[in-house]
């Protein structure tokens, strides 16, 4: 990928309404198998990938940050309320993981205050027993899982300089932690690569906490100030035979009356969901952290599915360790497609194309995926290892240090 002679790389940072509604949907899913696991040694069925968040409405200018109109979260999808006579407080469960996520994530914002939160999940189903099992027969993936859809998943690896660069450009905001290292900056930030063999243009979208900038002055002082760190740490993670151009808020320009405060990307909690944005599940980061328009690319979401059978979620993994299996003991670039096919067993995909950069030998690429397919402990680490769950700086299997 480094070589080729056009590249593009998008990330939407955590705090992106895109990326909340993922994590919440990821950790609904996670904490309710979880639950389930641990209450009765199987996971009952749920699908929880149509999570959706709609913004509020707050007041801003120099020195002033006040939230009007509250965030609103649809809880929207799919799950058991109860296995046998026992009951699941779903809400319960729910409310707490979409929380706890947003706090951590969103660190202003002021749940109380700030948030409305609505419940549409439901049992419907054709199969009256699918959401509302009574025995362990009900639930027929526990002992034989089968794809639950016809998909196409794709997967790759290694990342390549720029996707790194994209990732590492949000982690300069954050701790190893993930906590944030500058009070006045937000969340909700977005990059944009385009990389036209050495020529590297990057546009970043930087949210600023109103409440924190007492004027313009402050204000342009604190950016070029951030400017300058990156375009250094951009010099030293990507290599000086790059030209580098770098842009942050690039709308500021357009702004005619800079005094008064107006136009510039503040916020108030973190997220442009302070201004009226909107996010759904599906829409943002791909497994590996980055939207890579010059990569394989799959349609599928992951976050908030059932991580036994649902093939969106369960070959995503699968893929994503082929694919860096296959590089890590081989020596070259993968790219991995895979095709489920509904009602086949899950562990016997319907076709799997591998595509390398170099020659290798087909007989230990297949025993690479058929030792992948023996573990069959994909959902004990989808749920416990947590590869899903966004968090700043990485996506499944690379985490950005320092």
């Amino acid at each position: 990928m480094d070589r080729k002679l056009f590249e593009v790389v998008e990330r939407k940072g955590i705090g992106h309404p895109d990326t909340l509604a993922d994590g919440i949907a990821e950790s609904i899913s996670l904490d309710y198998s979880n639950y389930c696991k641990q209450r009765f040694g199987v996971i009952l069925h749920h699908n929880l990938d149509k999570i959706m968040l709609i913004g509020g409405l707050g007041k801003f200018g120099f020195g002033v940050g006040r939230m009007i109109k509250p965030w609103r979260l649809i809880l929207n999808g799919r799950l058991s309320e109860k296995f046998g006579d026992e009951k699941i407080d779903t809400k319960k469960i729910q409310l707490e993981s979409a929380k706890r996520f947003l706090q951590k994530a969103v660190p202003r914002l002021n749940l109380d205050k700030w948030l409305e939160v609505h419940f549409y999940t439901s049992t419907y189903s054709k199969n009256p027993t699918w959401f509302n099992p009574k025995v362990i027969d009900d639930i027929p993936d526990a002992k034989n899982p089968r794809a639950n859809d016809t998909s196409v998943i794709s997967g790759y690896w290694p990342l390549s300089s720029t996707e790194k660069l994209v990732l590492s450009l949000e982690k300069y905001f954050y701790e190893d932690d993930g906590k944030p290292k500058l009070d006045y900056i937000g969340q909700d930030i977005k990059i944009m690569a385009i990389r036209k063999k050495y020529d590297l243009e990057l546009t970043m979208c930087i949210p600023t906490i109103c409440s924190k900038i007492k004027d313009f002055n402050s204000y342009r002082e604190k950016i070029e100030r951030i400017k300058k760190d990156l375009y250094i740490r951009t010099m030293e993670k990507i290599g000086r035979n790059y030209n580098i151009k770098l842009y942050i808020n690039s709308q500021d320009e357009m702004i005619k009356d800079k005094e008064k405060g107006k136009g510039f990307y503040f916020v108030i909690s973190g997220s442009a969901l302070d201004s009226g944005e909107e996010g759904a599940v599906g829409r943002g980061n791909k497994s590996r952290g980055v939207i890579s328009s010059m990569r394989p690319y799959g349609m599928e979401a992951v976050c908030g599915k059932n991580p036994v059978y649902h093939v969106g979620k369960v070959y995503t993994y699968f893929v994503d360790l082929i694919a860096k299996n296959i590089a890590e003991e081989l020596g070259c670039e993968v790219n991995v497609i895979l095709i489920s096919q509904n009602g086949n067993p899950l562990y016997k995909p319907h076709q799997i194309y591998i595509e390398t950069s170099k020659k290798r030998d087909s007989k230990i690429i297949k025993n690479i995926i058929l030792r992948e397919l023996e573990r069959k402990k994909l959902t004990e680490e989808i749920i416990f290892q947590k590869p899903f769950l966004p968090f700043p700086g990485g996506g499944n299997g690379y985490r950005e240090k320092g």
